[in-house]
């Protein structure tokens, strides 16, 4: 299987789980988000441990702690992500999944510009009109919510940069969210102690369905962003841009449709410009491989 393809899976399974979290954090609405966070890094960077350790890659990785250069990479790597993994859950448990939805509609917009602009890829004219087109749907979304959706800004500024820096970062996939999650496990740790004290945390103190989806949260969040990870590296970042469509796409029918978010006609405006402007680019990648192959 070419690495190309390699990369097209990966990143296909990352956005189709990520799309279908909300569902996930719903079930953890009665918890403070920043407890879940928490939580979410700290039992990710357990998991994350435990593979290192059965690759022999543990030692190895704990060295690049000692570059200062490295280090001071995956702290702002760190403060994108974690910001992200807040505010989502945040948006998620107080009914705004399509806000959410929104944000990670606009993150692929920093991506193609990121790609065509600092690593100076290609844009063919089939991209052109694809991406002229999503730009006039979120346009139509934007003015739609007649306020400016903050939330959906900040989630999309945050992961299109994490996503910038992960793919010119110098460490694996596995070993660069290892970092992260180390980097910024230690306050996370500290933090859930102090909850423990004042009598505020949830873990261990509600139910054992609490304590085991706060638990599982660790491998369900590093799984996707493994395989995010793999992605970018192997994905031209334009296409990865695209790609992130699928899942706002989720988020959006599991907002409008399962928990019932008010659903303007702006919002299916919005919806149906994206998916035309997705087919286009489907059918302009197409014709690369065609005219390559041919060639």
């Amino acid at each position: 299987m070419k690495e190309s393809t390699k990369g097209f899976l990966s990143g296909l399974a990352a956005y189709s789980l990520w799309g279908i979290f909300p569902i996930y954090w719903k079930f953890l609405k009665e918890v403070n988000p920043f407890e879940i966070v928490f939580h979410r890094i700290i039992w990710s960077f357990l998991f994350l441990n435990l593979i290192l350790l059965l690759q022999r890659q543990l030692r190895e990785t704990l060295s690049y702690l000692k570059d200062k250069k490295i280090l001071k990479y995956f702290l702002l790597s760190s403060l994108m992500i974690g910001s992200n993994w807040f505010l989502y859950i945040w948006a998620v448990n107080t009914g705004k999944i399509l806000e959410t939805s929104l944000g990670y509609y606009m993150a692929p917009i920093f991506n193609v510009l990121l790609g065509r602009i600092v690593l100076k890829e290609k844009m063919t004219k089939g991209r052109a009109i694809s991406f002229t087109i999503v730009v006039i749907a979120l346009l139509n979304m934007i003015l739609g919510l007649n306020h400016l959706p903050w939330v959906s800004v900040i989630l999309a500024i945050t992961f299109s940069y994490y996503g910038f820096l992960r793919k010119n970062g110098k460490l694996g996939s596995i070993q660069g969210l290892f970092v992260e999650t180390l980097v910024m496990g230690i306050p996370s740790f500290l933090l859930i102690i102090y909850l423990s004290f004042i009598h505020k945390s949830s873990f261990l103190t509600i139910n054992y369905k609490i304590d085991t989806l706060l638990i599982l949260s660790g491998p369900a969040t590093a799984i996707p962003l493994l395989t995010f990870a793999y992605a970018a590296r192997r994905l031209q970042f334009i296409t990865l841009g695209i790609m992130q469509y699928i899942a706002p796409t989720i988020a959006f029918f599991i907002g409008a449709f399962l928990y019932k978010e008010p659903l303007n006609f702006k919002y299916l405006i919005t919806f149906i410009l994206i998916w035309i402007a997705l087919i286009i680019y489907i059918l302009d990648s197409y014709i690369i491989i065609y005219r390559y192959k041919k060639n």
